[in-house]
């Protein structure tokens, strides 16, 4: 690596024009944000995480060993012999830009709104491609939420998603291909919503494509969304069962599978038909918060017209 003048450096400056200084500055904060990027992930491999061990033989035991073509720390195993950097052996050892993906992690975590993967490609000046499998690769590293128990009183009902085949290319390829490719089961939805459509529902009617989820919470925010064949009683209580206390209340809309449900295990239950409370039903006992969650998830769910199917 060359050696820095900064006496040299700074006579080359004053002989740039304007529009040079300004080009010079966007390549100074591209390399400082690659700069930041190596900084931080060396920092990281220094207190700890995948680089603290050899991630060949796993070994505790390593020293320094000269520096990659970024700058990062190199280290080797004094065990089997084997050299590794902070990126080794995790999500981000293939990605070119780690600074580019560390800005997309902060948009997705930190940002009030985050950016659509299109507009965060955009603003990256990545392709859209990359930025959704980089997207995906931060929710795959992603820590699981933990399996916070609803105890209390918890609220239960059923919400419905309609099926989506976004991504999926079968009309592409039957409308390419029909002899090799069949056409898909049903029509795209805007298709029938067209004053010329063929068909006014899909095959089996608009129920036949939504998907059930079983919505649960209680008062301390604990959720539980969990998707179900059907709202059978096997369905919804090995959804709902695993995360309820023993001591839990359960309120419901009613429906005569909770009832079964509530019964089978001597689960106190109140019931809320069409909203209405009976006699016994104390003020405190009702399904807002768990209908509130509902209207949440629909109207996060709306820009995206459906869940994509790869």
């Amino acid at each position: 690596m060359p050696r820095f003048y900064p006496a040299e450096f700074g006579r080359f400056l004053a002989r740039l024009t304007p529009h040079e200084l300004r080009q010079a500055e966007e390549m100074v904060a591209e390399a400082r944000e690659r700069a930041e990027a190596v900084m931080e992930i060396d920092a990281c491999a220094e207190t700890g995480g995948p680089a603290a061990s050899c991630p060949h033989c796993g070994g505790g035991v390593r020293v320094r060993w000269g520096r990659t073509r970024t700058g990062a720390q190199r280290w080797r195993c004094s065990g089997c012999q084997a050299s590794w950097s902070g990126r080794s052996d995790t999500p981000i050892a293939r990605v070119h830009r780690p600074d580019l993906m560390a800005a997309l992690v902060r948009d997705m975590v930190g940002a009030p709104q985050p950016l659509s993967y299109r507009r965060a490609a955009q603003a990256l000046g990545i392709s859209r491609h990359t930025a959704w499998r980089w997207r995906m690769m931060i929710i795959g590293a992603l820590p699981p939420e933990p399996d916070d128990v609803l105890a209390g009183i918890v609220e239960a009902d059923e919400a419905h998603q309609r099926e989506s085949r976004k991504g999926s290319r079968e009309w592409v390829r039957h409308r390419r291909d029909p002899a090799n490719h069949p056409a898909p089961p049903r029509l795209r939805w805007r298709d029938y919503r067209r004053r010329d459509a063929s068909a006014t529902a899909p095959p089996g009617g608009w129920r036949a494509w939504e998907r059930k989820l079983l919505a649960a919470t209680d008062r301390a925010w604990h959720r539980a969304f969990e998707a179900i064949a059907d709202a059978g009683q096997a369905a919804i209580s090995g959804a709902l069962l695993p995360v309820m206390a023993p001591d839990a209340v359960l309120c419901t809309d009613g429906h005569a599978t909770y009832e079964r449900i509530a019964k089978d295990q001597r689960i106190p239950h109140f019931a809320l038909n069409a909203g209405r409370r009976s006699k016994r039903t104390p003020r405190s006992h009702h399904i807002n918060t768990v209908n509130a969650l509902i209207g949440r998830f629909r109207g996060f769910m709306q820009p995206f017209c459906g869940p994509a199917s790869r």
